[in-house]
């Protein structure tokens, strides 16, 4: 039997395809059935169990059009098979080996569309699907990829398909993120006297929107958001329809009338939601972005929720470039999902995922499509657990709860939206993943935050010096800003790794500048860009190049040694956590000689620039300045395209111990040129030991 045949129509009863056999609803809810019979007169529906005993019926008269809508009570979640009968005084409907359980929407863009077969660790994690009892609905695309005919009003009868995870064929093709997702609530509600079904539909299509998965009707509905989109040309009127090629799939309300509105009937838990990549290209989607993300979450609420529960858990963007000019466009779509589930920490989740490193399907390695979904599913369940099943825990990732300016730095306090408390008994703040809850008065001032940023009146952002007061409390300042004024976290376009934690979850992205960019306040865009050299115990740097129209997305090493010397990262000689170790390399049976040269170079790359321009001095720690003098050569390009070398003179600024000494390298008079690259040099003078090690990088904003 064909999958049409088995789902959807005989004769002249028609229901949408999600009414099917193998299908998995919600227990104890609502599931209404509305169809459409060319008979006019009763229309029944019936659930009855495998001994064919009635559990819920319901009849209803269809409209003179045909139309009917009938609604059944669903029983609780079990393993056993039930049958929806559908019937009119001609036709029948069949739906055989339905199951109840618990059931999620799956929605979003093309990472949340990245499938099973794409994942490093299918192949195990297939092996652990076998017993599970999941089941997922799959809305497919239409014909013509994203410039095909989208339908202009909401179409009840576009195609999907039931599946069984046992099924590998089917499921290589699933959305990773959900398949995770549901294995991990499947493990939660599973016991050894009761099992759970667990389901989620697969509705999502790559590069698309928020404004395309939103009903007309609603948009309609709520004027002043509809004007906004008018007014920013996201209206389309019927007349032009279709007709924007490639771009028909982002067209206003195209992906609900396609993908979602065939879905009503069926009841919800909650929504999965992995989407705001197409957002995070340019300005004029940023300030709409929230209003839809509340208007989408109202009207789903309104059509798919069971009960007053009905959370929405969003995934935050991962870091990927978005314009040539370094803009921290992704800064602000994750603001949108850390603002919601702070001021309706009931309805909204977010998930931080900036610290999961990057994975990728050579040579499909777009940083915008990092190929670890499952973590990412993992996180979504354990947020899923505590918000609706019951699981003791933290309940959201700590956001920025406010912020003091004190003398010389800044005080952040964070917090769980919607749980008091819950940072002090779950583990508090925290630099890197390790967890050193019993340690008394343990502080981070000798470890480097990544991602953590800090700004004076200049509006030049520097790596802070983060101190840990309490498990909610974090101290933030910098050497060479006597009064900061702001800091932010995780909002640079390509700084992936950032290392602070809290309690349970990665600490969401937050800047204390509330100023709102819009084109006619170009100065209040915030620009962040990393600056990976700075901190020693970072050896590589994630960068992005295009190269003869091909995109260059690889990891990169920090620190490049020059002819005949070596750079290591050194754990030994050091004052804090790690410096870096430049060397002559040894070559054996080569004569001693007490005099070398040895040097390492710091390149710019797009994201990374060498900015110099925008500082007053360079300071650093350096160990071994008794026999050597240091120097700073830089190479940049001029206008014209030449290559130009400058030697910036150094001075020794104070001795400190055990062969350590600070350092001071100005950096006025230096031109508007592109710096490429940064060399440290050393000649090596009456030692045999020709290596110097660096640490205590400090850039002073002008």
């Amino acid at each position: 039997m064909s999958a049409f045949m088995k789902g959807i129509c005989y004769n002249m009863l028609k229901l949408p395809h999600i009414f099917s056999s193998d299908a998995l609803f919600l227990q104890n809810a609502a599931l209404t059935l509305s169809g459409i019979t060319d008979s006019a007169g009763d229309v029944r529906a019936e659930l009855s169990d495998s001994a064919g005993q009635c559990f819920s019926s319901s009849k209803t008269v269809a409209d003179a059009s045909g139309a009917f809508s009938l609604t059944l009570s669903t029983p609780a979640a079990s393993l056993s098979a039930w049958t929806i009968t559908v019937s009119t005084d001609e036709d029948y409907f069949v739906m055989r080996n339905v199951l109840f359980g618990e059931l999620w929407l799956a929605s979003g863009q093309s990472n949340m569309e990245l499938e099973n077969s794409k994942q490093p660790d299918a192949a195990s994690f297939f092996e652990a699907l076998h017993d599970c009892v999941i089941r997922v609905y799959h809305v497919y695309n239409i014909d013509g990829g994203s410039a095909g005919l989208f339908p202009y009003e909401p179409d009840p009868m576009t195609f999907g398909e039931w599946f069984s995870i046992t099924a590998q064929s089917s499921l290589e093709k699933i959305s990773a993120v959900g398949t995770a997702f549901s294995k991990e609530i499947y493990d939660w509600l599973h016991t050894s006297d009761r099992t759970v079904p667990v389901g989620f539909v697969n509705a999502c299509w790559g590069g698309t929107g928020i404004r395309s998965w939103i009903p007309r009707a609603a948009i309609d509905a709520d004027t002043a958001l509809c004007a906004r989109l008018r007014d920013a040309g996201f209206y389309t009127d019927p007349a032009k329809w279709n007709s924007f090629g490639r771009n028909n799939a982002q067209q206003l309300s195209c992906q609900y009338n396609l993908k979602i509105h065939g879905l009503i009937g069926v009841k919800f838990r909650g929504i999965l939601w992995y989407q705001g990549e197409f957002e995070s290209w340019d300005e004029p989607y940023l300030h709409l972005y929230r209003d839809c993300l509340y208007l989408l979450h109202r009207t789903f609420r309104s059509l798919f929720s069971a009960d007053e529960c009905f959370p929405m858990l969003c995934v935050l963007i991962y870091p990927f470039p978005c314009t040539d000019e370094g803009d921290c466009y992704i800064g602000y779509v994750n603001q949108n999902f850390v603002d919601a589930s702070q001021e309706h920490p009931e309805s909204f989740y977010c998930m931080p995922i900036y610290d999961l490193p990057p994975v990728w399907e050579f040579p499909v390695n777009h940083p915008i499509h990092p190929l670890h979904k499952y973590p990412v599913g993992l996180r979504l369940a354990r947020l899923a657990e505590t918000a609706v099943y019951g699981r003791q825990g933290q309940k959201n990732p700590a956001v920025l709860d406010r912020f003091e300016r004190l003398e010389g730095r800044l005080l952040l306090h964070f917090a769980v939206p919607g749980q008091p408390g819950a940072l002090s008994l779950y583990g508090g703040i925290r630099i890197g993943a390790d967890f050193c809850p019993d340690i008394p008065g343990y502080t981070a001032k000798n470890r480097h935050p990544i991602g953590l940023y800090i700004c004076g009146a200049s509006g030049t952002y520097v790596p802070a010096v983060c101190d840990i007061i309490s498990h909610d409390t974090v101290a933030v300042s910098h050497p060479g800003i006597a009064q900061p004024l702001h800091a932010a976290y995780a909002y640079s376009s390509m700084e992936e790794g950032c290392n602070l934690y809290a309690g349970s979850y990665p600490l969401a992205p937050f800047c204390t500048d509330d100023r709102r960019w819009d084109p006619d306040n170009s100065g209040a865009l915030i620009r962040i860009e990393g600056k990976p050299w700075c901190n020693p115990t970072r050896s590589a740097v994630w960068t992005t190049e295009e190269r003869h129209g091909l995109l260059d997305v690889f990891y990169r090493p920090v620190w490049k040694p020059s002819v005949g010397c070596e750079v290591v990262h050194d754990r030994a000689f050091t004052l804090e956590s790690g410096s870096i170790r430049i060397a002559r390399s040894v070559i054996p049976d080569e004569p001693l000689q007490k005099t070398a040269h040895i040097g390492a170079s710091v390149e710019a790359h797009l994201y990374h620039r060498l900015d110099l321009q925008n500082y007053t001095a360079l300071r650093l720690r350096m160990f071994g300045g008794t026999h050597a003098e240091l120097s700073l050569v830089l190479t940049a390009r001029t206008p014209s395209g030449t290559l130009q070398n400058t030697a910036l003179p150094t001075r020794r600024t104070a001795e400190l111990h055990h062969g350590w000494a600070e350092y001071e390298i100005l950096l006025d008079g230096i031109g508007e040129d592109e710096i490429l690259c940064i060399e440290f040099s050393a000649e090596m003078m009456d030692t045999y030991y020709h290596f110097i090690n660096l640490e205590g990088f400090v850039l002073v904003p002008r």
